[in-house]
């Protein structure tokens, strides 16, 4: 059975400029690119982008959720009494 940890992370709202990216969207999306390629070398999966309100300010917040496999140390053989209830027998 796999098992996930989760991060999000803001998304970028702006970008530079380069000599392939001149327009806002480009930028963005270069910007985004980045972030993916970066997360993706840490081992991280992308998953989705969120978009949340945030009280007391209009507009919303975009996150990008990644996730990898992690055990979390609790599904290794250090451990093979983790989630044994005993002997039926008892």
């Amino acid at each position: 059975m796999s098992h996930y940890e989760y991060k999000a992370v803001p998304a970028p709202t702006s970008g530079e400029a380069t000599s392939s990216a001149q327009t806002i969207a480009a930028r963005i999306s270069n910007a985004v690119e980045t972030r993916l390629n970066t997360m993706a070398a840490d081992g991280w999966s992308y998953v989705r982008a969120d978009n949340f309100t945030t009280d007391g300010e209009q507009g919303t917040t975009t996150v990008l959720i990644f996730r990898r496999a992690c055990d979390f140390g609790m599904f290794t053989e250090e451990k093979p009494e983790f989630g044994t209830f005993g002997d039926a027998a008892e």
